[in-house]
């Protein structure tokens, strides 16, 4: 055998351990959604990021696969079924119908949500800290108490808000315990107006009027696809409408406090890492966002301010981390 064949045989050997090493090395994660909207593409976005600072970087040692049902239950479920059949190291699925599929379609693979505003209600963990099985994760509930604070300063002597709402949907169904709860504590009566499907929004919406001071619209998906209808009528009536999730505000409603989804993101993102190195998902304590994201978004909209007949203060203004003319 001559050097030189020598030579390239062992840079071969080396390439090949080498490639072999990569191909170990390598994860494979699983993103999907119901939908696409701004908050739930910054969760995704949040994700990668987390992921990429702990190493997992896609296109070099991760493999992504990410899916979104365009807001259809049954492909939902296809999509579940297709990532239990490609069994990757770990699914993440963004919002409560997205984690349902997903945990009903495997107790083996372990699954991180992001964007589950109940996780408990959801039937997807019994409790927060060591949840056990194979799920944990994020839950993206409103910060109510600091939204009912800026409400409160926005409309002095707030006595009545309306919560229009899906009743079929969990997630609606927490934040209306849980603003219920906080406004008993402030004297704020919370008038529901149920509305099952998008086509009910309307009707849903005018059933308030004369009979609050405000409207709150939740981060519930039926309602918030409707969201520049609301917004219409409240121009129309001098209401306000104010949003659980700031995206709503750029689309026309007066104001919001909320989460940053890109943190909402890292932080299901760096439980997705802990598990590629290793640890049990079982091992892995869900979390409320609010309790661990440093940071609350305070939009504004001053051209719905103007349109709605509001005054917003200059104590909402000073904290305001976004203002929409």
């Amino acid at each position: 055998m001559n050097n030189s064949f020598k030579t390239a045989l062992v840079s071969f050997a080396f390439a090949a351990a080498a490639t072999t090493a990569v191909a170990q090395d390598s994860k494979s994660i699983a993103i999907a959604t119901i939908v696409e909207v701004p908050a739930l593409t910054e969760t995704r976005d949040g994700i990668l990021a987390a992921l990429a600072d702990r190493g997992y970087v896609e296109g070099e040692n991760l493999t992504v696969d990410y899916q979104n049902a365009n807001g259809n239950m049954p492909t939902q479920q296809q999509i579940a079924k297709k990532f239990v059949g490609d069994a990757p190291d770990v699914i993440i699925p963004i919002t409560t119908p997205t984690s349902q599929a997903m945990a009903a379609a495997t107790k083996d693979i372990p699954i991180v949500f992001a964007t589950v505003t109940d996780p408990i209600k959801a039937s997807l963990i019994t409790q927060y800290e060591k949840p056990g099985a194979n799920v944990t994760g994020v839950s993206d509930a409103a910060p109510i108490a600091a939204q009912l604070d800026m409400f409160e300063e926005i409309v002095p002597g707030l006595s009545k808000i309306g919560f229009i709402y899906n009743p079929g949907l969990d997630n609606a169904l927490a934040t209306l315990g849980w603003i219920k709860e906080e406004g008993e504590k402030r004297g704020i009566t919370v008038v529901e107006s149920p509305a099952p499907t998008t086509n009910e929004v309307i009707l849903a919406t005018k059933k308030l009027i004369g009979e609050v001071d405000a409207i709150y619209v939740p981060n519930d998906t039926t309602i918030v696809a409707a969201l520049e209808a609301i917004v219409k009528i409240g121009q129309d009536v001098d209401m306000p409408i104010f949003t659980g999730e700031t995206g709503g505000v750029e689309r026309g409603a007066l104001a919001s406090v909320g989460l940053d989804y890109v943190a909402v993101g890292r932080v299901a993102g760096d439980m997705a890492a802990d598990i590629l190195e290793g640890k049990s998902v079982s091992e892995i304590d869900a979390v409320i966002a609010y309790n661990v994201v440093d940071h609350f978004k305070v939009v504004v909209n001053l051209g719905a301010a103007e349109r709605m007949a509001v005054k917003i203060p200059e104590s909402v203004m000073s904290r305001a981390t976004q203002i929409i003319e």
